[in-house]
């Protein structure tokens, strides 16, 4: 080996950590023992170990005196992860100005509220932020905080929610963080998950945040992530539970020049529609014309099937299933999409009806088509690689090698 050149090896060094090393893998360590090989793999091996920091209380002032001394370590520097910190402003403040090729922050808000992240929203380096346990709140009014700051730089949100301070309707400090940013290009969504406790994300709250980042979908915003985890959302809440009907957010969503979007069906229905049949609520008319990648997650109503029904073909949950495949070969409304990707959660007793209607729908698409059947547990499931799945052959009723067990033995 080390009569490869050093360009060869960084090439093949580079391939193998991407993407940036993560501390909390065994990747990590591995970049580790490689760097331990010889000087020349220790060279080479550097900039990848320093590329991303994780802090924490026991290593912040360690990490801060080795930069102060080796200051050329400082370059290599990209992304910045800090732990549960009381200060967690101060923290990136005091890092930041050490770290000149900063460009993603990586922070975890248990401890301290979005207002506190005013200050490090005025960071010009930062083009990606990354918060996770935020929880949405209410705003004092007599707060003298000043929330009249406008970001440009941050082109990338990633965000994941505890439980929210009160009704999602009255948090309007997610209202007044959302509008700082005018700029923002991918905006992803999901929920924290603390032990055997999962907050709930679902399709009120999902309108109530595609409205606070009206602005975002109105210009910039290209791709959008929101991956819900409720399975009943507000289909069948009542009354207060519910968010009111002011809080439509198809309309923001079809008038977007989103190319990239990842949501669930259930956030494609009204705040209220009884009487209405779900066919009637997934129409084409709901997403934007500009889309080039979609993924859909979509999950068959149990209670809308009915066991002893002849032929389930004509059912209204078949014809759900029909419009979002048949979505694909709409070639007029969706010019520019060129992948598609279908999660259908089943019961076991509809699995060949829709593994039919899929498969006989799927020969009218001319794009790349990806489906996956997915069992209702999978749907539910606390782990996203489940709930959220990859496409997988196995899954797809179109191949030979199809396996309708994760279905029907669920």
């Amino acid at each position: 080996m080390n009569s490869l050149s050093e360009e060869l090896l960084d090439h093949i060094i580079s391939e193998a950590v991407q993407p940036l090393p993560d501390r909390h893998s065994a990747r990590y360590a591995d970049l580790i023992n490689v760097s331990m090989v010889s000087r020349k793999f220790h060279r080479i091996t550097e900039p990848y170990l320093y590329r991303s920091i994780v802090i924490s209380e026991k290593n912040n002032e360690q990490f801060l005196h080795t930069i102060r001394c080796c200051s050329g370590l400082s370059q290599y520097a990209r992304e910045l992860c800090i732990k549960q910190s009381c200060n967690i402003t101060h923290e990136v403040l005091r890092l930041a100005q050490h770290l000149p090729g900063l460009h993603k922050l990586d922070l975890d808000l248990t401890s301290c509220k979005t207002s506190d992240l005013l200050p490090v929203l005025q960071l010009s380096s930062v083009t990606a932020l990354c918060l996770s346990s935020v929880v949405a709140r209410q705003v004092d009014d007599a707060s003298p905080i000043d929330w009249g700051i406008a970001n440009t730089a941050i082109a990338s949100l990633e965000m994941s929610f505890s439980d929210p301070e009160t009704w999602w309707e009255d948090c309007d400090e997610i209202w007044k963080f959302a509008a700082v940013f005018r700029n923002l290009k991918s905006l992803s969504i999901h929920s924290d998950y603390e032990g055997e406790r999962k907050h709930t994300l679902n399709g009120p709250v999902f309108r109530c945040l595609v409205h606070a980042f009206r602005h975002a979908f109105e210009t910039s915003l290209r791709s959008f992530s929101f991956k819900c985890n409720d399975v009943n959302h507000d289909y069948i809440y009542q009354s207060g539970v519910a968010v009111s009907g002011a809080f439509d957010a198809r309309e923001i969503l079809k008038q977007s020049q989103l190319e990239s979007l990842e949501i669930d069906t259930m956030c494609l229905h009204r705040s209220s529609q009884e009487g209405k049949l779900r066919s009637q609520e997934l129409g084409p008319s709901r997403l934007p014309a500009s889309l080039r990648t979609l993924y859909l997650r979509h999950l068959v109503a149990t209670g809308n099937l009915n066991p002893t029904e002849r032929n389930l073909m004509h059912s209204d949950e078949a014809q759900c299933l029909s419009q979002l495949v048949n979505l694909g070969a709409r070639r007029a409304r969706f010019p520019n999409l060129e992948k598609m990707t279908l999660a259908i959660s089943l019961p076991p007793l509809f699995e060949e009806v829709a593994s039919r209607i899929v498969r006989v729908q799927a020969r009218k698409v001319k794009l790349q088509l990806k489906l996956i059947l997915m069992s209702e547990w999978d749907y539910v499931s606390d782990d996203t690689a489940r709930s959220w799945p990859e496409y997988h052959a196995t899954r797809d009723p179109r191949h030979s090698f199809y396996d309708p067990t994760f279905v029907r033995c669920a």
